[in-house]
Formats: C-alpha cells, sequence, structure tokens
C-alpha cells in the first residue's frame, strides 16, 4: 500500500483520468461557479495558479479562457497526463504547501478539490501559503466535499492504494481565510449527486485578498 497521496496517484492516474477529466462538463452548477471565478480573474489579469491539477480538470477551462496557467500537482503520472493533453500549458511536479513562487505573484489560484487530502489542522498553513502568493486583490476558488464522514477507499479501481478522503466544514474554512487575510465573497453548497456515486455535499468557496 502506499501512504502518499502523490505515490497513490501516480498508480491509478490513467484510471482516474479516464473516469473523471470530462466530469466537470456535465456538472452545471460546478462548472458555472468556476466560470465566475475565470471572468474575475480574467478581469484583473495576470498569472492563475490550478493547485492539485491532476489531468487538468479545471485547468483545461482556464486556459480555454486564454488565462496564463500555471498547473501542480504531486503525482508526477497526473503531471504526464496533463501535459499530454494540455502541451501548451506550463505543469510542474510539486508540492502545492510548498511552492516556489514568490510573494504576490498570482492573480488567481484555483483550488479544485486539491483539500481532500489535507487534514483539518493544516488548512490554516495552506491557505496562508495561498495568500501569501496572492496579488492583493486576488481571488481563491476552494472546491472540496463537505457535510459528510470522510471517506477511505480501499484498492481503488482494483490498484494496491489506500486514499482517504477528507471532508472540510466550510465555517473552519472560512475562519481560516479571513486569519490569512482572504475575505470571503460567497459560499455555495450544492447537494451531492446520488446518481453519480457522491457520497457528500460539494463546497465552492470564493474569496479575495484584501488589496
Amino acid at each position: 500500500m502506499f501512504d502518499s497521496p502523490g505515490a497513490a496517484y501516480d498508480i491509478i492516474a490513467d484510471d482516474y483520468a479516464a473516469r473523471f477529466s470530462d466530469e466537470l462538463f456535465g456538472r452545471p452548477v460546478d462548472l458555472a461557479l468556476l466560470e465566475v471565478f475565470i471572468a474575475l480573474v480574467g478581469r484583473r489579469g495576470g498569472t492563475v495558479l490550478d493547485v492539485g491539477c491532476g489531468p487538468g480538470t479545471a485547468t483545461t477551462m482556464l486556459a480555454k479562457a486564454a488565462l496564463d496557467v500555471i498547473g501542480v500537482d504531486a503525482s508526477a503520472e497526473m503531471i504526464r497526463i496533463a501535459e499530454e493533453r494540455l502541451p501548451d500549458i506550463d505543469f510542474r511536479v510539486g508540492d502545492f504547501r510548498e511552492l516556489d513562487l514568490a510573494d504576490d505573484s498570482v492573480a488567481g489560484i484555483c483550488s479544485w478539490y486539491s483539500l481532500v487530502h489535507t487534514e483539518p489542522a493544516a488548512l490554516p498553513g495552506v491557505i496562508a501559503e495561498f495568500a501569501r502568493m496572492l496579488l492583493p486583490g486576488g481571488w481563491l476558488l476552494l472546491a472540496f466535499q463537505t457535510e459528510a464522514p470522510d471517506l477511505t477507499l480501499a484498492e481503488p479501481f482494483g490498484k494496491p492504494v489506500t486514499l482517504t478522503y477528507l471532508r472540510h466544514d466550510t465555517d473552519r474554512v472560512s475562519r481560516a481565510l479571513g486569519k490569512a487575510g482572504l475575505a470571503v465573497d460567497s459560499i455555495t453548497v450544492r447537494q451531492r449527486d446520488i446518481d453519480a456515486g457522491e457520497t457528500a455535499n460539494q463546497a465552492f468557496v470564493l474569496a479575495r485578498k484584501a488589496r
């Protein structure tokens, strides 16, 4: 078994991409909220960071909007797939909690389900890192699972890995955002899609760094 999420996703990357790469386009609420983020960042201009980009699901939308995008993921295999799909995008293997990017250097950060393996106690530090990299007035979009117990998958796609998906409370996330100097603009919670196999409600938080 693999304990590191990055190593685990290396093992299931091809299966994961085949199952989830285009899933966003069948979820109109999720897509609309991502488009709002794109519009807000596009109005300001500058680089957008897609953290935990996986096979490039959200990155595809960011790239279609002609934004200057950097995609980061801990899984080298996920980055390989993303590069094959979007060869013109700057993709990098790395830990989004410790990125080698300057303070006040990006206009937007899209965290599309990249918090699912972040312990609640580590959330303030992760969000503070996001705030550090954001330009004043820059936007942050967080998408994460909420209002359900944590879920552990043993041998997803029949592969020898175990992954635990952590569900975060929107109030806890909002407090961490405030402490990091980010003002919450909106919180949207979508009910789980049982037919699609979702086991938790989906939260989308849009926040802005103070000017």
